[in-house]
């Protein structure tokens, strides 16, 4: 869940980053806007969710027309930086709402709870010192 939360502040990152797109995907397509993300999110939240078949046709068409509304978004010149950041905020909290919607009772406790928890990592992620590295 922590990972689809993730994913979502990562289509906002690259074109905050920079006005322009890349002129393609890096090799492999695995970059931030690739055409790899989608199907990452996708079986993250398939594992975590235990998402059914029909589920998963549902949540995969919502990533989809998440990262084409992304995508036009970052490669509208009209639109200042500063601009952008609210509205991709919007589209993510649209997509949010359309894959809850698509869930079943326990499995929105779950969507939420990851969620919250990646809401709790990004507001930490500025605060105090690293974290000491692994011993």
């Amino acid at each position: 869940m922590m990972a689809a939360v993730c994913m979502g502040a990562l289509c906002c990152a690259p074109a905050i980053a920079q006005d322009t797109a890349p002129s393609g995907p890096p090799p492999g397509g695995r970059g931030p806007g690739g055409p790899g993300m989608e199907g990452r999110q996708l079986q993250m939240l398939t594992k975590r969710l235990n998402l059914t078949s029909d589920q998963q046709t549902q949540v995969k068409a919502i990533l989809d027309d998440n990262q084409k509304q992304m995508e036009t978004l970052r490669n509208d010149t009209s639109t200042s930086r500063e601009e952008k950041r609210p509205k991709m905020m919007e589209i993510r909290k649209a997509s949010d709402d359309k894959i809850r919607a698509t869930l079943t009772d326990d499995q929105k406790t779950k969507f939420d709870a990851m969620q919250a928890e990646m809401r709790d990592r990004m507001k930490n992620r500025g605060d105090g010192p690293p974290p000491p590295p692994p011993q």
